[in-house]
């Protein structure tokens, strides 16, 4: 009989990582939803776009330290220390007494998010052998279900009957049992040491990565503005994010390069085409079919539902083989989806077109997130995994960043004209996007020379 390799350990590491994971997802959605009316209680509508403009790039700013930082010294005090600023933010957010105070709760809560999101990967691939680690990612995807089934109407439940203050303090009540869980796994890690030329390494990074933060805040901020500012911002920041992203992410990522440069495109293709997409559809119905907010919310359960059950498909296949045809599948899937969910930019076309676009397009992204993740991290030298992990995050994040923001300006222009054209041209984007991934993911494969030596790229990384 074999040892069963659940060791009682890994069954804590595995939840440890699961709860921090429903947390940030629970804290991201609940946000959105309580965040109007904390502005209007704090006078603070003027400045709404900057409470997510400037936490996501402080995430942007964390991850990249992250990496380095979990590849020099583990990922113990990295996890620590996102912990414990993450509840730092969230006490900070919550006692906020203006908008200012929000804002900066909101961004000390997203560094701490930035260092465990690429901490926790490097523990997963530490603590758990190569093929566990799809069934892990896969639980950590299907994290974020619950929190897009019950965050919303939670959320909006504090926000009316009690406070939206309470949106920050329930997660900063379950962070510490989170991090309790992991303290065994990360206990048992060897130290690393420091390599000479790390320290000089992130300080480069550090300043190319502010380049790239203040292009996505640019172009955050792009929408909704005079033409003349609207068209600075957008080329401002894309000429910053223009000369900082390719200095952020493995040589050879823009061209596809086969191995972990391609995972990298498509991993960041994909985010970006999802979230560039579902934000348009609640709108969508309500606008276009009026529908009311709890029904037209029903199609982001359906798509995560979706997303859940193919994770769970796609976390039992360990091949890498298998991981390579289901990123392909599910992004063609994702594609699919997308294409029809255009159709419902028309009045006439029937709701239901929707949700069975949106039942397909989750599903192309619960095929196709996890395995990507496992692929990078077994493509990666152990000295190189949270380097890498920050890579993935960083790349994919600035991708929907710039999706977002350029939908945000190309559904504001073609608003007044047409809400037909400007729906169908916010969700062309996103399937451009997601047809970029598929295009990506065929050189999913490391190198041949890679393969035949059975190790892992290791000129994957570009020297910044």
């Amino acid at each position: 009989m074999t040892d069963d390799p659940w060791t009682p350990i890994r069954r804590m590491t595995l939840a440890g990582v699961v709860l921090l994971e429903l947390l940030v997802a629970f804290e991201q959605i609940a946000v959105a939803t309580a965040m109007p009316t904390a502005a209007r209680q704090l006078d603070g509508l003027a400045i709404y776009p900057v409470a997510f403009a400037v936490p996501l790039a402080a995430a942007v700013l964390a991850m990249v330290v992250a990496g380095p930082w979990a590849d020099s010294s583990g990922p113990r005090l990295v996890i620590l220390t996102g912990v414990a600023l993450f509840v730092a933010g969230l006490l900070v957010a919550g006692s906020a007494q203006s908008m200012t105070m929000l804002v900066l709760g909101r961004t000390v809560q997203s560094v701490g998010g930035g260092f465990d999101a690429v901490a926790l990967y490097v523990l997963i691939a530490m603590a758990f052998p190569d093929e566990l680690r799809p069934r892990v990612f896969m639980a950590t995807s299907a994290a974020w279900v619950a929190p897009s089934l019950f965050g919303p109407p939670l959320a909006g439940f504090l926000a009316t009957s009690v406070s939206w203050r309470w949106v920050f303090f329930v997660g900063a009540a379950f962070a510490i049992p989170g991090m309790t869980l992991l303290l065994p796994a990360m206990n048992r890690q060897p130290a690393i040491r420091r390599a000479p030329e790390v320290s000089a390494s992130v300080r480069r990074r550090f300043v190319v990565a502010t380049g790239a933060a203040m292009g996505a805040v640019a172009l955050s901020l792009a929408a909704d503005r005079p033409a003349a500012v609207t068209a600075a911002l957008v080329v401002v920041g894309l000429v910053l994010l223009a000369v900082a992203v390719p200095r952020l992410v493995p040589h050879g990522t823009l061209r596809g390069r086969p191995g972990i440069p391609s995972v990298v495109a498509t991993r960041a293709m994909l985010g970006s085409a999802f979230v560039g997409a579902e934000v348009f559809l609640p709108l969508m119905l309500t606008r276009q079919h009026g529908m009311d907010a709890t029904a037209a919310g029903l199609v982001l359960t359906v798509g995560a539902v979706s997303w859940s059950c193919a994770a769970w498909f796609a976390g039992r296949r360990t091949a890498h083989g298998q991981q390579r045809r289901l990123a392909r599948i599910g992004l063609l899937l994702l594609t699919t989806g997308i294409a029809g969910a255009v159709s419902a930019a028309w009045p006439g076309t029937p709701s239901w077109i929707l949700y069975a676009a949106w039942l397909v397009g989750g599903g192309g992204i619960g095929l196709a997130y996890s395995p990507l993740t496992v692929l990078l991290m077994s493509m990666s030298p152990s000295a190189e995994q949270g380097r890498n992990a920050s890579s993935l995050q960083t790349a994919e994040m600035l991708t929907t960043s710039v999706v977002l923001a350029v939908s945000a300006v190309v559904f504001g222009g073609l608003t007044p004209h047409s809400h037909i054209a400007a729906f169908a041209g916010g969700l062309a984007l996103a399937a451009v996007a997601a047809a970029l991934g598929i295009v990506m993911s065929r050189r999913l494969a490391p190198p041949p020379a890679d393969r035949a030596s059975n190790r892992s790229p290791t000129d994957a990384v570009a020297a910044v």
